[in-house]
């Protein structure tokens, strides 16, 4: 007669359930020097949520470090980038991730799905700046002018992506002209939506701190001063984009500069018409309109004004306008006065900002990028309170790579950063669209290079290359657009 043995069962799996439950409490065993993953037999159904108190450290396992952490496996062998006061908690994988993921992954559920498109993620719960206010805004732009700010530093830069982006929208919604221009620009001769000439100007960026003057800042970061008989002539190119073949007004801005100034237009190479230059406390505008496709201002009486910027804008439709900064962070978009860009504001409202900062601030160390999310939030702030009803879209970095021993990979800093600019979303309920998802994350910018969309420093973009992520953030747009 054979024994039974199944009264041993009774015994023996209560005894191995206790044993894997108390091991849970015992550090983690070490063989020859390699660290294993701790023993957690409720880790499926356990919802560990985790305070980081710094970057580089966690009183998750008694304080070890993150990166030791993640070599052991205790985070389950991911790169969570992490921000100082950042919580991880575990996704639907079971896997850790930040609390940041965790809230764009549950927005982002509420949004309608399109194969191919990544979705623009709206983070202000009905809240003034999210994307309502805007796509309100194109339900008029038959009858009035829809603004687009773009923000950005030299991925954008010579009209990159927001020619195509401005193309696109002025074909479904109407309107032309190239928008809002600095009075001089390095990339002048690179910009194939209009030719652009200057003489007698002296240039202020904000990124050059010496001379640079707070009290003139401004959304775009640039100021100028004009001698007498200082001009900027502008005429418009349609070859490429044919929306910015013409324009139906021209506007000079300026700041009050304790006197009237003077200042005369040529349209179209005949016809003249001088202005006066008002002192104005804030921030000035004088306009032209008519069938216009070239524009001269010329500075008669520069009255110690200070310049801001010229447009070749639209009566209706569209008017999308590339406000690029070379070695920018957006640092300066929280140095702002209220008066100014409040001013801004009055004389050319928007009905969206897109900011596109990043890319130089995407070697830094992960620690760095906490200060940096805070500084973006004051930006956003400014913004959302100096133009109200205005909506507010952050973009994240785009894919920056850089050579290892075993070829490229994306800047380790990449992935903390866009962190960082998701949390400054979150924080500031704006609405978020990630970049680096959408072109393809991890390698993406390699095989952008590879066909030509991208240039071989594998960080900026070709005129080819800004097509395609100006197709990639239109397709997100018109998705929110038709589905809201």
């Amino acid at each position: 007669m054979e024994k039974n043995y199944l009264n041993r069962v009774a015994w023996i799996v209560p005894a191995v359930v206790l044993s894997l439950l108390v091991l849970y409490w015992l550090p983690a065993p070490s063989i020859g020097g390699w660290q294993m993953r701790k023993i957690d037999l409720l880790s499926d159904i356990r919802n560990d949520s985790v305070v980081l108190a710094s970057t580089t450290t966690s009183d998750y396992s008694g304080g070890q470090e993150l990166d030791t952490l993640v070599k052991r496996g205790s985070v389950d062998e991911m790169e969570v980038p992490v921000l100082e006061g950042s919580r991880l908690t575990r996704g639907k994988d079971g896997k850790l991730v930040t609390l940041e993921d965790s809230i764009i992954e549950a927005e982002a559920l509420k949004v309608e799905k399109k194969v191919g498109v990544t979705s623009i993620v709206d983070l202000s719960e009905g809240a003034a700046g999210g994307m309502n206010s805007f796509y309100q805004a194109l339900d008029m732009a038959g009858s009035r002018p829809v603004r687009i700010a773009v923000l950005g530093d030299s991925f954008i830069e010579g009209d990159i992506m927001t020619a195509m982006l401005r193309e696109l929208l002025q074909k479904r919604f109407g309107g032309k002209g190239c928008g809002y221009l600095p009075i001089t620009s390095i990339t002048a001769s690179n910009r194939v939506t209009v030719k652009q000439s200057f003489e007698g100007w002296t240039t202020h960026k904000c990124v050059d701190r010496a001379g640079f003057v707070d009290t003139y800042n401004n959304l775009t970061g640039y100021y100028f001063n004009a001698s007498q008989g200082a001009w900027v002539n502008m005429e418009c190119r349609g070859n490429a984009y044919p929306h910015s073949a013409s324009c139906t007004s021209s506007s000079l801005y300026y700041l009050g500069g304790g006197g009237t100034g003077s200042a005369s237009v040529t349209i179209n190479g005949t016809t003249n018409r001088f202005f006066t230059l008002e002192d104005y406390e804030s921030v000035g505008k004088v306009t032209i309109t008519g069938d216009i496709t070239s524009a001269k201002w010329v500075i008669d009486n520069p009255s110690g004004i200070v310049f801001l910027g010229a447009s070749m804008d639209c009566d209706n439709g569209m008017i999308v306008d590339n406000m690029s900064m070379r070695s920018s962070s957006g640092r300066h978009l929280y140095r702002i006065n209220d008066r100014i860009l409040s001013g801004f504001n009055n004389v050319r409202p928007y009905d969206l900002v897109i900011i596109m900062y990043g890319l130089n601030v995407a070697g830094r160390v992960a620690s760095e990028f906490t200060e940096y999310s805070r500084m973006m939030q004051q930006g956003v702030e400014n913004i959302k309170r100096c133009m109200p009803g205005t909506s507010v879209l952050l973009v994240s970095c785009s894919d920056r790579e850089e050579r290892g021993s075993n070829g490229f990979k994306t800047m380790k800093g990449v992935l903390g950063l866009i962190q960082a600019q998701k949390r400054a979303a979150i924080n500031t309920r704006v609405s978020f669209w990630n970049l680096y998802d959408a072109m393809g994350g991890e390698g993406s910018i390699v095989e952008m290079v590879k066909k030509g969309e991208a240039a071989r420093d594998y960080t900026h973009l070709t005129g080819r290359g800004g097509d395609r992520i100006a197709r990639l953030l239109y397709d997100a747009l018109m998705l929110g657009y038709d589905n809201r």
